[in-house]
């Protein structure tokens, strides 16, 4: 009787041993199928806000060009941030339609009585109730939204989006190009999703070598991949190459609108690869 009991207990316990065993293979499975779903919907939701943002921060630049005698972009947040709050953008129209013949008598009239008269209409109009404006005319930013947006979304208002701008020529044609950066390892929570944001990092690579004039060197790189190697400290770092390994340019890829090299400008897209600097 005592054996008998002494067996039941030793199954009982078996049992419950494999229940657990098994219900930790179930969390461990669930974990490995619900992790990337996790971190595709955070890379989707904070791709967006900053891209939202980052739209309003190219709206403003290209009010500032336009304000600006030289037409060119500014790379100073300062500035920037100025503009946004106490700027004004100038406006003009006509005051009489010079294509409406009924018209032709009054503006001839009115220049005979002064040689200088334009028949312009300039209206002067704060920079933060147009450049911001919804489709009622009415600003959708606050003030501290404003004054807070030169930092990418997810980085305690503690990381700016990076700001450059270069000259672009082509026999007689010149212009201003501007290029905004938010890098992905800024805004994206790569200590909670480390494995799944550099194979991120590692699809933006090989589309950024299939996509460019890449040199042989840089073909065996993309070969290779990204390596996870570890320092003295222990932490995980990240190169490309095995011959002549190179550190991961993490800050290369993220968000970028506009670009450096061609005059994209006038639409700046968001261009998810990496940035064109």
């Amino acid at each position: 009787m005592k054996n008998s009991r002494s067996l039941l207990a030793t199954i009982v316990v078996a049992a419950l041993v494999l229940l657990g065993v098994a219900i930790f293979l179930i969390i461990q499975i669930g974990k490995v199928v619900s992790t990337p779903i996790q971190f595709e919907n955070h890379f989707e939701e904070r791709t967006a806000a900053v891209v939202e943002k980052g739209q309003y921060v190219v709206k403003l630049e290209q009010a500032y060009r336009d304000n600006n005698p030289e037409k060119k972009f500014t790379v100073n947040w300062d500035e920037l941030t100025d503009f946004a709050l106490n700027g004004t953008m100038e406006y003009h129209s006509q005051i009489y339609d010079e294509n409406n013949l009924e018209n032709a008598a009054i503006i001839e009239e009115l220049r005979k009585q002064d040689p200088n008269w334009k028949n312009e209409r300039v209206v002067r109009v704060a920079v933060r109730d147009t450049v911001f404006d919804d489709i009622y005319g009415k600003c959708r930013l606050t003030e501290e939204e404003m004054v807070n947006l030169r930092y990418i979304p997810f980085t305690n208002n503690e990381v700016e989006f990076q700001l450059d701008t270069a000259t672009y020529e082509s026999g007689a044609y010149r212009t201003h190009l501007l290029c905004c950066h938010a890098p992905y390892v800024k805004f994206i929570d790569h200590k909670t999703y480390n494995k799944e944001f550099w194979n991120l990092l590692d699809e933006k690579f090989v589309y950024f070598i299939n996509h460019q004039d890449a040199s042989e060197d840089m073909k065996k790189m993309k070969a290779d991949g990204i390596k996870a190697v570890f320092d003295k400290k222990g932490e995980d770092k990240y190169m490309i190459g095995t011959s002549h390994p190179i550190p991961m340019d993490d800050q290369f890829f993220g968000i970028t609108f506009g670009s450096l090299e061609e005059p994209t400008n006038e639409a700046l897209q968001p261009l998810r690869g990496g940035s064109a600097k």
